[in-house]
């Protein structure tokens, strides 16, 4: 099987995601003890460069490299960099409103994680469709969070079951960009009924 373009960069842009998340987990579960909400200055300067840099210098090297890799054509002419900004908008909300760092980063993982193999899935095998998302999507979305949730919150794999269920209902009838959806519902979710 031969991969094309698309698929490519697809697959590429996941695995950014991915690892993205993964990293951001690791820092905010080491650091956020140490340098509280300080921790989010460097995401959310990275969110403001990414809002500022197509406007004011769309020349630039650095900006037209990640523009090429990693970013979906529709994207770079309607809103470049629009997955990482609402990413990085969305998990500001367990960061700053959770005290259990342990949850707060099952959040960011399930985001990640969850995102990454729906997309992967649902894209290249997805076959029962409804509109652009696929069960098979939806189900690899539940499954893999999961597991990956119970790194942080091992202690309770219902909670971990809830967040990967809701999360992939947010993912899949995401109204805005399930990069914002997914950590501000599970977010609400948690403060509501936990």
């Amino acid at each position: 099987m031969k991969i094309r373009n698309a698929e490519l960069l697809e697959i590429k842009r996941q695995l950014f995601h991915l690892i993205l998340g993964l990293f951001i987990s690791v820092v905010v579960y080491f650091f956020r003890s140490v340098y509280g909400n300080l921790i989010l200055v460097p995401l959310l300067s990275g969110v403001m460069m990414l809002v500022i840099l197509p406007k004011i210098a769309p020349e630039l090297k650095i900006s037209n490299h990640l523009l090429y890799h990693f970013e979906r054509e529709h994207d770079v002419m309607n809103f470049p960099f629009k997955g990482a900004i609402w990413f990085g908008i969305g998990i500001t909300a367990p960061i700053v409103l959770i005290a259990d760092v342990n949850v707060a980063c099952a959040i960011i993982i399930i985001l990640s994680v969850g995102d990454s193999f729906s997309t992967v899935i649902g894209k290249f095998h997805g076959r029962l469709r409804i509109g652009q998302k696929s069960i098979e999507g939806f189900l690899a979305f539940v499954v893999s969070s999961f597991f990956f949730a119970l790194i942080f919150i091992s202690s309770d794999p219902l909670l971990a079951i809830k967040f990967a269920l809701l999360g992939g209902i947010l993912e899949f009838f995401a109204l805005v960009d399930d990069n914002l959806m997914v950590p501000i519902g599970l977010t609400v979710f948690y403060l509501a009924f936990i």
